[in-house]
């Protein structure tokens, strides 16, 4: 027979293989996520202006104008600003002044191309935006609730900050390019 200190051993150890198992399992399986809604934030800004909801049709506009305007960004940091990056910290550690300053040249110049491509893009992309809202109804209460805010809110659906707000070249953070993160499913 098994004394009692033995047995609530036992089932300390049962229950602490327990909790192991269950982790292990729930690491395995990788974070529980839920859908998100490219167009969430919009769909809150529409029912906040009392605006007519979304159609399946104008919900389809949008998500290809959102995937179309991803696809048309590029998928690699730029070349040019990542060798100026380089050739601009070879040449601080090299202690060469005008060079250094002869890449933040390079880099300033790439990246507001970069950003001016990114802002043109986004703008025609806005435009669309509108004009699936206008067509819907939307647009004007949109505009009455919110605003200039209202650039924000459909600069958002971009995947990114409405205006400004990234990194070199357009990146997001610090990067040397100006990839998206990510695409809308």
């Amino acid at each position: 027979m098994m004394s009692r200190g033995k047995f609530v051993s036992a089932i300390a150890l049962l229950l602490c293989a327990m909790a192991v198992a269950a982790i292990t399992t729930q690491a395995q399986q990788g974070p529980q996520r839920r859908e998100r809604d490219p167009l969430g934030f919009l769909k809150r800004a529409i029912t906040d202006a009392s605006a007519p909801a979304l159609t399946p049709d104008q919900e389809a506009q949008l998500k290809s104008l959102i995937i179309n305007f991803h696809d048309a960004q590029p998928d690699e940091p730029d070349d040019v600003l990542r060798a100026a990056h380089e050739a601009y910290n070879d040449a601080i550690l090299a202690g060469e002044l005008a060079v250094a300053q002869a890449q933040a040249t390079i880099i300033a110049n790439r990246s507001a191309e970069l950003s001016k491509i990114r802002l043109q893009a986004l703008a025609k992309f806005q435009i669309d935006v509108q004009a699936v809202l206008k067509a819907g109804g939307q647009w004007e209460l949109l505009k009455t609730k919110f605003g200039d805010r209202l650039v924000g809110i459909v600069g958002s659906l971009a995947g990114g900050p409405g205006f400004g707000g990234r990194g070199p070249g357009g990146g997001h953070g610090f990067g040397f390019g100006f990839a998206p993160t990510r695409k809308p499913e």
